[in-house]
């Protein structure tokens, strides 16, 4: 008996450690290639599938902010460009206080390349002056007819908007500011020849370089309400006056060329305008319609 519980204990531990042999063996056996292939092309399609919604994240990301920094640049020249027509500063029958404009667009390019200048008040309080000018004039009809002389502004200077090339790369257009203290038209004439010119001197480039209001331009154009049409060129001899409002259409490009071009306009009435209407009406200025 004893012989065969031994033969039988053999017999196990004989079929047990075949088993775990077994065991042993089946848990050294690893992947096939084949499904090495799968699991790696799975892999390549959900990193592809990230990348790409990322990628597209980031390139709509950048345009947004391509276009976001073009229209922060249009608008913050529009704005400029509305401060200093809110300022114009007219007196009738005042060579030097006339506004100057030209309308011009380049046949190749078709790009607008107007420019407009005008007396402006620098530093002003326009608003308070139109009030005393107002304030007197109804303090005149009942003083019978007696005048008060008006404290004007004094610090003027005249203000010029133009497109131009910019001084640092001769490819790229700008919007140019240019105020200068003396009022003479025909100094200014010599002075926009001067920077017209191809070879203009340092002191002038170095003005231009601080007169640069915005780069990249694609159009810069100017129209000008004579109360009823919106018309673009103004003749101050001819219309009698100033214009009731001027509509400022300013277009920006990207650099880059990977945005279109950015179009912004504002209208802007101007003061003394609608002060001179008030006192020849007695009636107030209607708004000007844009076309």
């Amino acid at each position: 008996m004893k012989t065969d519980n031994d033969e039988i204990m053999k017999t196990r531990g004989y079929i047990d450690n075949k088993n775990v042999k077994q065991i042993l063996c089946c848990s050294k056996s690893g992947f096939t290639l084949v499904e090495i292939m799968v699991a790696t092309v799975i892999s390549l399609l959900i990193i592809s599938s990230v990348y790409a919604a990322f990628r597209s994240s980031l390139t709509a990301y950048e345009r947004n902010q391509t276009k976001v920094i073009m229209l922060q640049k249009c608008r913050m020249a529009l704005d400029r460009m509305a401060r200093d027509f809110n300022t114009l500063y007219y007196e009738e029958n005042d060579e030097e206080l006339t506004i100057l404009v030209q309308d011009y667009a380049d046949s190749e390019t078709s790009m607008d390349k107007d420019m407009v200048s005008f007396v402006a008040i620098v530093n002003p309080n326009i608003t308070k002056y139109l009030q005393s000018q107002e304030s007197n004039t109804s303090n005149n009809a009942s003083d019978n007819g007696d005048t008060t002389e008006n404290t004007l502004p004094s610090d003027l200077a005249r203000v010029t908007y133009f497109i131009g090339q910019s001084p640092e790369d001769q490819n790229v257009q700008s919007l140019m500011r240019v105020e200068v203290t003396n009022l003479d038209t025909q100094e200014l004439q010599d002075l926009l020849s001067e920077i017209q010119s191809t070879s203009p001197s340092d002191e002038m480039q170095e003005m231009l370089r601080t007169s640069i209001l915005v780069d990249n331009v694609g159009g810069f154009n100017v129209r000008y309400f004579d109360g009823t049409d919106w018309v673009d060129t103004w003749d101050m001899e001819e219309e009698n006056g100033l214009p009731k409002a001027v509509e400022l259409t300013l277009t920006v490009t990207d650099p880059n060329n990977k945005e279109k071009a950015l179009t912004q306009a504002v209208v802007v009435y101007l003061p003394f305008s609608a002060s001179q209407t008030q006192q020849t009406t007695g009636s107030n200025q209607g708004s000007a319609p844009t076309q």
